[in-house]
């Protein structure tokens, strides 16, 4: 699966978390620097496909699943691995 730039931002910046832990929205625009919609538009996607997945519990928070971590490490996502919130 390609993933569209905002998609690889979102992912990278769930994937980079240590120790994983899920980041809400909110969070996820200050960091990726996306507005809200486009953020809202790749958790859809990436959700779908089983490379996120949000919490259940408290305000809605996501994080990405170990199937997303390694999609992130494709070579040609090198660049949003890293991202850091």
């Amino acid at each position: 699966m390609a993933f569209t730039e905002s998609e690889a931002k979102v992912l990278g910046a769930l994937a980079s978390l240590d120790p994983p832990h899920a980041l809400t929205v909110r969070q996820l625009c200050r960091t990726t620097r996306l507005p809200e919609t486009s953020v809202h538009r790749a958790l859809l996607r990436l959700s779908r496909t089983g490379l996120a997945m949000s919490t259940r519990q408290g305000p809605a928070g996501w994080h990405c699943t170990d199937r997303g971590r390694l999609a992130i490490t494709r070579p040609v996502y090198r660049d949003y691995a890293g991202v850091r919130p």
